[in-house]
């Protein structure tokens, strides 16, 4: 096989990953700090609702912000468990586990880079909901790998079918 038709393979299922994982560190920047979001977020939520307090501009602020982790993390938990699953079919929760302590284990990661950058700070609460995004995100992984995807013959152009692991095989 040439050099080409291994890195496709290769780069079509880590590259999501290594893009989204890029993706939250450019999150946990200044660009990103609270300070930040609020001013885009403020002008669009008077224009929505002109009525709205300073202090449900603050609530729905955190809210957005909270959420995002929780998205985020789902998102980067389905893309580990698209990653480590790859080639297989069906379920598999050894590998939803795995996904799952590398999206948390991320989640630190992140908030100890936050602990660097001046306009942020570091949470365990915001570990917290990362870590529910990361469970949300295996649930999603479970739903798609185990029922709708299971019965798709490969994972992307030109690569084998996947193998069933045998009972015996996972022992």
């Amino acid at each position: 096989m040439s050099p080409g038709g291994t890195v496709r393979p290769l780069l079509w299922r880590w590259g999501p990953l290594v893009v989204w994982m890029a993706a939250i560190s450019v999150f946990s920047t200044d660009t990103f700090s609270a300070q930040e979001t609020s001013g885009l977020l403020e002008p669009v939520l008077r224009w929505l609702i002109p009525t709205i307090s300073a202090a449900g501009v603050e609530a729905v602020h955190g809210a957005i912000r909270k959420g995002m982790h929780v998205a985020e993390f789902a998102l980067l938990a389905v893309l580990w468990y698209r990653g480590l699953a790859w080639g297989t079919r069906g379920w598999q929760p050894r590998t939803a586990l795995a996904a799952f302590g590398l999206s948390v284990l991320c989640a630190g990661l992140d908030e100890g880079h936050q602990a660097f950058v001046a306009t942020r700070t570091a949470s365990l609460l915001d570990v917290a909901w990362d870590s529910v995004g990361a469970l949300c995100g295996v649930a999603v992984s479970g739903v798609l790998w185990g029922g709708v995807w299971s019965g798709r013959k490969s994972n992307a152009p030109g690569d084998p079918p996947p193998r069933r692991i045998e009972a015996t095989e996972r022992d």
